[in-house]
């Protein structure tokens, strides 16, 4: 994933814990394991706390708007309990709301763009295209003949020479087959919409 989402709502494990209800424990093991797999960014915040985008860590693992409900009841409370009716709760969850609504709709067109691509997706292409280059690989003994008989007519020379022949098919090859994969790669939702 990429970090472009500097100055979103960003909040320690134990808030995200706090906010959906689960223990601390539960949230590190589950942040670290989506960290680990590359599907969540995880930054330092003050004294080494580990931090979270929270509208990041709903839309990966599916519980989007959950916390903007939960953070607009807990606001509702302390307003309903506060006298002055400009309660500094309701700005602050305004402005977390606020931001957590922007992070979500930068993750969207990030991914309408094609920018932000899951990771199983390109786990999936680099796996078609590590096919691709083995079954090139693949076909060099069928080359034995063409590099023996170089050898035999012009030396480590010729054999050189053939090398470098079978290497140039070869890549041209793997780059067709590249290419063909891109072209049959899914276009993006925007590319879609253009159509």
């Amino acid at each position: 994933m990429r970090n472009d989402l500097v100055d979103g709502l960003w909040l320690s494990i134990s808030e995200v814990a706090r906010l959906k209800g689960k223990s601390r424990q539960a949230v590190a093991k589950r942040v670290a394991a989506l960290a680990a797999d590359g599907l969540l960014d995880t930054r330092s915040g003050d004294n080494g706390t580990k931090l979270v985008n929270l509208a990041q860590y709903d839309r990966t693992i599916g519980d989007v708007g959950d916390a903007i409900k939960e953070g607009a009841a807990e606001a509702r409370a302390e307003i309903e309990a506060a006298e002055p009716p400009t309660s500094p709760a309701l700005r602050d969850h305004q402005a977390r709301a606020a931001q957590y609504t922007a992070d979500l709709k930068f993750l969207d067109l990030e991914e309408r763009l094609g920018r932000l691509v899951p990771v199983s997706e390109v786990k999936e292409a680099g796996a078609k295209l590590g096919e691709m280059v083995v079954r090139a690989i693949d076909r060099l003994p069928t080359f034995a003949e063409a590099v023996a008989s170089a050898a035999i007519k012009d030396g480590a020379q010729g054999a050189r020479g053939e090398l470098k022949e079978i290497a140039r098919q070869l890549r041209a090859e793997i780059a067709e087959a590249m290419g063909v994969a891109v072209a049959d790669a899914e276009p993006s939702a925007i590319e879609q919409n253009s159509n």
